[in-house]
């Protein structure tokens, strides 16, 4: 089996990654917090790879090529948006702390 990077578990066992949120680190600035996208799925039960449920709300595991970009909207292992130059940290954070719907 494969272990998760950012919530350390099966990822062909667990519905989703319970770490919802990426924090792109931005030097002198505030952080950016964006919740990751749990919309982009393909057609399957389950991610092809992955392996979490297919469904809204669900977060892709980590380094999964289904998980978009939140910067940009291409994939997020591709994309560059996340380069070495950027640090950033996978978190879960519940919606309420953004603010959301508030």
């Amino acid at each position: 089996m494969t272990q998760c990077n950012d919530c350390s578990q099966e990822m062909r066992e667990a519905d989703s990654c319970s770490q919802n949120a990426l924090i792109f680190e931005r030097e002198g600035r505030f952080p950016l917090v964006y919740m990751r996208n749990s919309t982009y799925f393909d057609d399957n039960e389950r991610c092809h790879d992955c392996g979490i449920v297919n469904k809204p709300g669900n977060v892709h595991h980590a380094g999964c090529d289904m998980e978009r970009c939140p910067l940009c909207g291409c994939q997020l292992i591709s994309c560059g948006c996340c380069a070495d130059n950027i640090p950033v940290t996978v978190v879960f954070m519940p919606v309420h702390a953004l603010g959301v719907g508030t």
